[in-house]
């Protein structure tokens, strides 16, 4: 267990063990979310770390979906 301080922003800072066993890098996404009286914090996986599970998939046609149906989805609000 490693102790951190919030700051008066609200902020702590992740220890870098913890980051390199997860590999949280900067720009990288986490998730905050309560367990009863417990932070849970959890790394959001990129899309290209997704892809690489899946044997033979297009990221590039992914993306293009995506950037489709966001485009779609920003027109019609």
């Amino acid at each position: 267990m490693v102790l951190v301080k919030v700051t008066r922003n609200r902020q702590i800072t992740i220890p870098i063990e913890i980051c390199s066993r997860l590999g949280i890098k900067e720009g990288d996404y986490v998730e905050v979310s309560l367990e009863g009286n417990k932070i849970v914090i959890r790394k959001i996986k990129r899309l290209d770390e997704l892809a690489g599970s899946w044997k033979n998939v297009d990221t590039g046609k992914i993306m293009n979906v995506i950037k489709e149906r966001r485009r779609n989805w920003i027109s019609s609000a």
